[in-house]
This record gives C-alpha cells, structure tokens and sequence, in this order.
C-alpha cells in the first residue's frame, strides 16, 4: 500500500461522515474498498453510532433487493460492530434480518415504513404464517420436541419449557426461518401474508425472546402434531 492509498485508509478510518458516504449506498465497489483499505479491521469507536444511523436507509435498500448490501452486511458480520455487549448483540440481530432481506431475491409490494410503524396491527394473528406449507421445512427431531409434549398438548408452555424452546432456535434454525419469511414477504401472492410475514421479521428481532414469541410456538406445535398423526410421538 503506497503513501496516497495510506492517506485514504486513514481518513475512512478517523473520519465517520467519509465512511458514511461510502456506506450509504452500498456497491460491490464499497465492498472492494472496504476490504482493500481493511477499514472494518480498526477499532473505530464510531462505527457502531454510524451503523444504527443507517439502518433505517439499508432497510429500504434490503427490502429493494440490493445484493451489494447483502455482500457488505456479511462482511460486517466478521468484524468488530461495537465493544458493548448489548449494543453488539442489537445492531447483529438488525443485520442478520437486513442480509436475509437483501438476498432474498424479489421486491416488496407495499411500503415496509407502513408495516413499521403500524407493527402491532400486522402482527394480529400473524402466527398462522407458521401453518403454510413454506415453513414445513424448518424441522424439529423426536428428541427435541419429546420433552415439550405434555405441554404441546396445552398449546401451553411453562417458564422452565420455553427456557428450553430458546436454546431450540439456535443461530441456524433462525436464518433458515427468517429465509423463509423473507421469501413470503417478497414474493407470496397475497398482499396480508406478504405483510404479516416481514411484520414478524421485525418482531423476531430480540432473538432472546423467540423461545416466548406466538409464531415460534406455532411452529413447534405444528411439528408435534405431525409426529403424533404418523404415530410416532
């Protein structure tokens, strides 16, 4: 790296609103100089101030389909985001639905800042996204859902129980079921469940409250009962 590429490493490094402007609308060229430059590698004590200030734009982008944004969002999820714990774990979780979003091929067919800002109203009943034949392949073992099948039968489940329903729901089981309401909120023909099923996106981002969420439930419930209708359970 010559002394002029130096000089640039050092102003998106030291300097927040060049990195801003770079980041704002991302391309594949964003991702080429972030990596040539190693911008993400320095601890910048700005970045996480700067990533919640763009989320709100990078949701529009994600909701839009720009793969560009879904190739910076996974670099980023190699890097440091924030040295605070809570801080970290909320701007990976936004992230996490922003990447799924953005590479999920399609477009939205209403305006997510409606569904945003009217979020309760969508999630009224939203939990029956579960019961579509889309969401039959995030599977549970026998031996996973065993220990809840007392309770499955209640539809009910115990404070103990859903402490066990969260470690269920594990990192890979989440992006396989964001995937999949990506999938529905982009390209499923009726508007209602389009809607319904980004409303759930947002509403699934505390990923330590999916072992207390309606929806995650249904979707356990819905596997017990099929274990129980082939008789195996």
């Amino acid at each position: 790296m010559n002394s002029f590429e130096r000089k640039i490493q050092t102003r998106l490094r030291l300097h927040p609103e060049k990195l801003r402007k770079l980041l704002t609308l991302p391309t594949d060229e964003t991702v080429e100089t972030l990596i040539h430059y190693r911008v993400l590698e320095s601890k910048n004590a700005y970045l996480s101030q700067l990533l919640f200030s763009l989320i709100p734009q990078w949701e529009y982008l994600a909701c839009d389909g720009n793969e560009a944004l879904g190739k910076l969002i996974r670099l980023l999820e190699n890097s440091r985001i924030s040295p605070i714990a809570h801080e970290d774990h909320i701007l990976r979780s936004n992230l996490l639905r922003l990447r799924i979003l953005a590479e999920t091929s399609g477009h939205f067919p209403f305006s997510p800042l409606y569904i945003q800002e009217n979020l309760l109203d969508f999630l009224t009943d939203s939990e029956v996204i579960a019961d579509l034949p889309l969401l039959e392949v995030i599977h549970f073992t026998v031996n996973e859902i065993l220990p809840l099948a007392s309770e499955l039968v209640q539809y009910k489940l115990s404070p103990l129980s859903r402490r066990y329903v969260q470690n269920l729901f594990h990192a890979e089981r989440q992006e396989a079921i964001l995937t999949a309401l990506a999938y529905l909120a982009k390209n499923y023909p009726l508007i209602t469940t389009s809607r319904q099923a980004y409303a759930l996106m947002l509403s699934l981002d505390d990923v330590d409250q999916w072992g207390q969420h309606p929806f995650c439930l249904r979707l356990l419930s819905n596997r017990f009962w099929e274990y129980r209708a082939q008789q195996i359970l």
